[in-house]
């Protein structure tokens, strides 16, 4: 019955708003001063868009970029990229439809619509696909309510035409996809896109340097660095850390450093892999970087391996070699080409959704990873 309502309020809301927003013109692209984009969740989610970044650039060489996003913090990286300005936080994940009622709730969802309406917007473009009918709900009011000229989105499959769009992609159109080409196809909606789906993570040089001097520093006798990330946002995505430290065994045995990256989270379990291995075999660095230096210390590895979270989608970006340990989940965020990372997927199949907690066995045996990284490595 929920799901009902919420889809009957979506086709109300994207009907009403097409009928008053009427047909629009393009904008010219020298009038094109501002764009805000919409874009949610983590680190990798915002990397997956960099491209489609890249391509408005192209096309609006004049326009300032702004974000409006979960979490600033997850979105740091982008603010390096010279055409991007600033940004909002949305707190999309808190709000639900059964507080309606109460201010927080309205707080909460008017302040991207007070974000956007700050100074002309002249392009609003929302790449933000989710599975949660009333999240899609919430993101078309606040379209609705933008103030720009001219925006363009993903609609759910329920809407038909553009609805609180002036040009709008059906959610199906994805697929089985990778999200960098479907949100090229979004930014193609108002010009030639391009097919470049390289991902970007700016670094500065003093941030490299440091990184190498450390893992130099902390084990001299080691010329070849692999990086490991046993961590993940949700307990499903975790391959299993007995697996992890099998792995560093045999890799420190070989003669290889190892580098152990994550959150303050995820300290627990790196300390368990740092100290089954040698002094002078690894350097544990978890809970003890920024988001900056934990990309360079990926950046100065040899190759990284990772479970299926925001530092393997950074690994990609920066073009290291990369091993991602894919467990149940959508391949839309990890399809990558084979030149970019090799994916072992567990063959288990599984949609997480609401058990991204739950314990799913895992397929992916010590011996393919350890076989799969001796071919990258040099």
């Amino acid at each position: 019955m929920k799901e009902l309502l919420v889809r009957t309020l979506i086709r109300l809301c994207s009907s009403v708003a097409q009928a008053v927003r009427g047909w629009r013109a393009l904008p010219d692209p020298r009038s094109v001063h501002r764009i805000v984009v919409l874009q949610m969740s983590g680190v990798g989610d915002l990397l997956l868009i960099t491209p489609a970044l890249r391509a408005l650039h192209r096309l609006y060489p004049e326009a300032r970029i702004d974000l409006i996003t979960y979490k600033l913090e997850n979105a740091v990286f982008l603010f390096r990229l010279p055409y991007m300005r600033r940004g909002c936080e949305f707190p999309l994940f808190e709000l639900e439809l059964r507080r309606i009622w109460t201010p927080a709730f309205w707080l909460g969802l008017d302040r991207p619509i007070r974000f956007l309406r700050q100074e002309p917007c002249d392009l609003y473009v929302s790449f933000h696909h989710t599975w949660l009918s009333q999240w899609y709900l919430f993101e078309l009011w606040v379209a609705a309510r933008s103030g720009a000229r001219f925006a363009v989105g993903i609609n759910p499959d329920c809407v038909a035409g553009s609805g609180v769009f002036d040009r709008a992609l059906p959610e199906s159109q994805l697929g089985d996809r990778h999200y960098r080409p479907l949100f090229l196809e979004v930014v193609g909606l108002v010009g030639e896109a391009g097919n470049d789906l390289a991902t970007e993570f700016p670094l500065e040089p003093a941030e490299i340097q440091q990184a190498r001097d450390q893992v130099r520093q902390a084990m001299p006798d080691r010329h070849r660095m692999v990086c490991l990330h046993v961590g993940a946002t949700h307990a499903a995505q975790l391959w299993p850390i007995e697996r992890f430290l099998d792995l560093a065994r045999r890799l420190q045995a070989e003669g290889d450093g190892i580098v152990l990256i994550g959150t303050k989270e995820e300290r627990s379990l790196t300390e368990q892999l740092a100290g089954s291995l040698p002094p002078g075999a690894v350097l544990n660095v978890a809970g003890m970087t920024d988001l900056f230096q934990m990309a360079a210390f990926i950046d100065v590895a040899d190759l990284f391996i990772g479970n299926d979270s925001g530092p393997m989608h950074v690994a990609i970006a920066r073009r290291r070699p990369t091993i991602g340990l894919i467990g149940p989940g959508r391949t839309r965020y990890h399809r990558y080409a084979p030149d970019e990372a090799v994916i072992l997927k567990n063959p288990l199949p599984f949609d997480i959704r609401d058990r991204k907690d739950a314990a799913f066995p895992w397929a992916i045996t010590v011996d393919e990873v350890y076989a799969a990284a001796r071919n990258l490595l040099p």
